[in-house]
Formats: C-alpha cells, sequence, structure tokens
C-alpha cells in the first residue's frame, strides 16, 4: 500500500475543494470559474447540477435549445454578465481579470445571481419553456 504525505493530502484536497461548487454559488459564477480548467461538453453544468440542484433534470435539454452546447457556449449564449454589477473598462481599465463574488442563490436552483442576466426569451418555470410574451 502506498503512504502519501500530509502535504500531498493537503494539496489534493485543495484541489477537490476547488473543483466543487462553493455552498449558495449560482452556475453562472460557478461556470465562469471552472471555464479556466477547459470545456469538455456540459461536464461543469452536470457537475454543478449534480451537487447542488440535482432535480434540475432538463438541463440536458434546456441549455442546447439555448444555444448552449457544452459550458464555453452556455456562458457565450445562456448567460451574460449584468453590466450594472460588473466595473466598467473606463473605471479601470488595467485590471480585466477582476471578478465580483457571487451574489447567492438558493439551494438547488440553477438560475444565475445577480451578476448575470438569462437569455431573454425564455423563462424557467414548471420544467416547460414559455413563449415570451409580447405587449398589444
Amino acid at each position: 500500500m502506498e503512504q502519501y504525505t500530509v502535504d500531498e493530502l493537503e494539496d489534493a484536497l485543495k484541489v477537490v475543494k476547488m473543483l466543487i461548487p462553493q455552498r449558495y454559488e449560482c452556475l453562472a459564477c460557478y461556470l465562469n470559474r471552472m471555464l479556466s480548467h477547459g470545456c469538455t461538453g456540459l461536464k461543469w453544468c452536470t457537475t454543478y447540477r449534480d451537487l447542488r440542484a440535482p432535480r434540475a433534470t432538463a438541463l440536458e435539454r434546456k441549455f442546447p435549445a439555448l444555444g448552449g452546447h457544452c459550458d464555453c457556449e452556455v456562458m457565450m449564449n445562456v448567460f451574460r454578465a449584468n453590466e450594472a454589477f460588473w466595473p466598467r473598462e473606463a473605471e479601470n481599465p488595467s485590471d480585466d481579470s477582476y471578478v465580483p463574488p457571487c451574489h447567492k442563490v438558493r439551494l438547488g436552483t440553477i438560475k444565475p445571481c445577480e451578476l448575470w442576466v438569462m437569455r431573454t426569451g425564455i423563462q424557467w418555470g414548471a420544467g416547460v419553456f414559455r413563449a415570451e410574451t409580447k405587449c398589444a
């Protein structure tokens, strides 16, 4: 049996903790953080769903319908940054890597926090898509 040092085990634990969604972290913030580790299908979306929102079983059907066939496409086509909460480039042009902390969501949801806006025209609700309502 192979023995591991305490330092090796602590390093492995840090990696595992980094890959797990934080408590109350929204899906969009988690995806934004995880995409630095690469994009392979809906791997990070399903990881989040399995660990934080197991009842969101239609995720693999809904996101492709919105143009999100992989994690990076979900961030490009399904979610976009809510400009009111992100710093403008004119205010801080040297630091484009700043990401505000997640505004938290309830456990069990795949809706984004206030930092993100979900694509308009399609809403979540009771597991079905609802068409956008038009004003007369």
